[in-house]
């Protein structure tokens, strides 16, 4: 199986260049720095690199504090690979130092990841959560230690790489030490016979200052709720659960918050269609006294709804998706509400249940009457609870890495 896909993606490397440029074109590549997800790169090579891989904004979020740390360290050098341009955005404003370089993340062709591992010759190489990437671990591997970082499994996952263990487990092994976020991911992991496992908690744990508000700024004495990571499937009950609101409060403003951008405009069809007064942030950032809906179309400000919005709804649990992580709102002391699909955060919701910061909304009506009901009792928002966080995991991990980087 493995023959066939290191195959299959060395064909496809001379049509990668063509598939980037098309991406370029719709704005979900960055039109400078594409190359780089060839191999390419204008980064001046740097020793004793210590090499963090992520995904997106999520996963870079819950590294900052780790790599803050190793950047307080003599004689080392970071590197930090991600996919995504609110990834790279976030990195630039908050993890970007003269020892500390961003690339982007090498696109899984033979050739293309050789060339980027035999130029940046990492002394420890760090994958975070579940990036399971085949000829990038093989390459990876063969040059340094390899670690598998606050690995999550799901259970849609789970039964997907079930299908394929023999060829799962031969990546897994490949890693010389593997942290979980949980108990179930680390059983997971020993289904496929991986023993060197640690759990140290989830990293998204972590003791975080809150960021002080920055782009949006938000002037309101109206009653205001949040749709955070919205799929564009659920946009309509987003849009169906304003109406509702705006039944019983006329000054009612919804923030929308889409997990994707790639389909603004549709959303702005949808809800000027409604006749519903509608604002864009990347248009207006000063939301004052305005009643409607307000679409947070830029990456990474989510922080500054959370710090005047305490009423959040937690997007991809009203469709089959599993759910998205509520961890940023809880740190914020925000009223966590859910659909049923949240099998991804399955942990986390259980802790925040369990704590009276999240509840099950099963459709958008059950939303309205538990958004109605918390707007009117302005005891309970008084009293809300904060998620606790704490430094226990951020000592473990580091202590952990300790072996391998200093």
């Amino acid at each position: 199986m493995l023959y066939i896909y290191k195959l299959f993606t060395f064909l496809l490397e001379p049509f990668l260049v063509l598939i980037l440029k098309k991406r370029v074109l719709k704005g979900k590549e960055d039109p400078e720095r594409f190359k780089e997800k060839l191999g390419e790169t204008k980064i001046t090579n740097l020793s004793n690199v210590v090499w963090f891989h992520v995904a997106s904004l999520g996963e870079i979020k819950s590294i900052s504090p780790i790599v803050k740390y190793y950047q307080k360290k003599p004689n080392i050098n970071i590197l930090i690979t991600t996919v995504t341009l609110s990834s790279y955005n976030f990195f630039k404003e908050n993890l970007e130092t003269k020892n500390t370089v961003h690339q982007y993340a090498p696109l899984d062709g033979p050739r293309i990841v050789k060339k980027f591992i035999k130029y940046w010759q990492p002394k420890i190489s760090i994958f975070v959560e579940s990036e399971i990437w085949p000829n990038l671990i093989e390459e990876a591997s063969k040059q340094s230690k390899l670690i598998l970082l606050n690995c999550r499994i799901s259970k849609n996952s789970f039964a997907k790489w079930k299908t394929f263990k023999k060829v799962f487990t031969s990546l897994l092994l490949k890693f010389h030490s593997v942290t979980v976020q949980n108990e179930e991911t680390a059983r997971h992991l020993k289904y496929f016979g991986i023993e060197n496992i640690k759990n140290f908690g989830n990293l998204k744990f972590i003791k975080d200052e809150n960021k002080k508000p920055g782009i949006l700024k938000i002037n309101q004495t109206n009653r205001m709720w949040a749709a955070m990571s919205i799929h564009y499937d659920e946009v309509e009950n987003i849009i169906e659960t304003h109406q509702k609101l705006a039944i019983n409060y006329d000054d009612i403003t919804t923030f929308l918050i889409p997990r994707h951008l790639n389909k603004i405009s549709s959303m702005k069809t949808l809800i000027t269609e409604k006749k519903i007064n509608l604002q864009l942030v990347s248009e207006n950032p000063k939301i004052d006294q305005f009643n409607g809906i307000v679409i947070v179309d830029k990456f990474g400000i989510a922080d500054d709804v959370f710090e005047s919005v305490k009423i959040v709804f937690m997007g991809g649990s009203f469709i089959n998706h599993g759910g998205q992580n509520p961890i940023e709102p809880a740190r914020f002391g925000c009223k966590i509400f859910h659909g049923k699909n949240i099998f991804n955060f399955t942990e986390i919701y259980d802790l925040l249940e369990k704590n009276n910061i999240s509840k099950l909304t099963k459709n958008p009506s059950e939303l309205v009457t538990e958004i109605d009901n918390y707007l009117k009792d302005d005891n309970a928002r008084n009293t809300q609870k904060k998620v606790s966080f704490s430094d226990d995991v951020f000592i473990k991990t580091t202590n952990y890495l300790n072996d391998y980087i200093l």
